[in-house]
């Protein structure tokens, strides 16, 4: 039942024809009367919650995927440090691919590698917005490979200023989304796996706000970016 409305996320063309303006599929109709009629009113508010997290998570998919396929892996060697760390966050995103996997990424040596590579993609993206407003401006073949990029109908009509943030956007959810299902969680030993994995998510969190915190207290310009990889 965990796994009910998530579909596989291996598929790129399924991610590309995937509506992200849909709203979450009613999981309801993917299984039998009998098992609908079998569940406690808890069990259907708690998969409710998780096909939500699910459903959202695999739009996170599609958007990091559109970033690095039509924007990253497009553009020139000089812009590749703005991008830096979303490739190994998409790996991270499509790996949880089940409730328990899910949970696992925010524990241990996952949970490690998880702040690390959202804090520097995080902190970077105050930096790295500004810098490429600022190319736009200067450089026209620049400025036409962005508008031809955001014309992608991958794109849905969202600008690269737009699907940059969506990072730290997704990150504020993770602690909500685990709550409920943890409210919504019977038996004892999930429940604590629960409410421990969205404590992870509050740390993580709270360790990239730090992050995009002391980032923004450096007020960078463009041409001190050697300076803020190298830290």
């Amino acid at each position: 039942m965990d796994s009910v409305g998530f579909a596989d996320v291996q598929s790129e063309d399924e991610l590309y024809d995937f509506d992200m303006d849909m709203d979450p599929p009613n999981w309801q109709q993917l299984v039998s009367r009998e098992v609908l009629m079998g569940l406690k009113p808890y069990e259907i508010k708690r998969q409710e919650v998780i096909n939500e997290l699910f459903y959202t998570e695999r739009a996170h998919v599609r958007t990091l995927k559109v970033l690095h396929n039509v924007f990253y892996q497009r553009t020139n060697a000089a812009l590749w440090p703005y991008f830096c760390s979303h490739r190994y966050m998409l790996k991270l995103t499509v790996s949880k691919c089940d409730f328990l996997g899910f949970l696992t990424q925010f524990s241990g040596s996952a949970e490690e590698k998880l702040k690390n590579a959202t804090a520097t993609f995080c902190s970077n993206q105050p930096f790295a917005l500004e810098v490429i407003k600022s190319r736009q401006k200067k450089d026209s073949r620049f400025q036409t490979f962005v508008q031809d990029a955001e014309s992608n109908p991958l794109c849905r009509r969202l600008q690269l200023k737009d699907i940059i943030p969506t990072e730290m956007q997704r990150l504020t959810k993770y602690p909500l989304l685990l709550d409920n299902i943890a409210k919504y969680t019977e038996l004892p030993e999930e429940k604590e796996k629960v409410k421990k994995a969205a404590d992870h998510c509050r740390q993580v969190l709270n360790h990239v706000n730090q992050a995009v915190k002391e980032s923004e207290n450096k007020q960078f310009t463009p041409s001190t970016w050697h300076l803020h990889k190298s830290r």
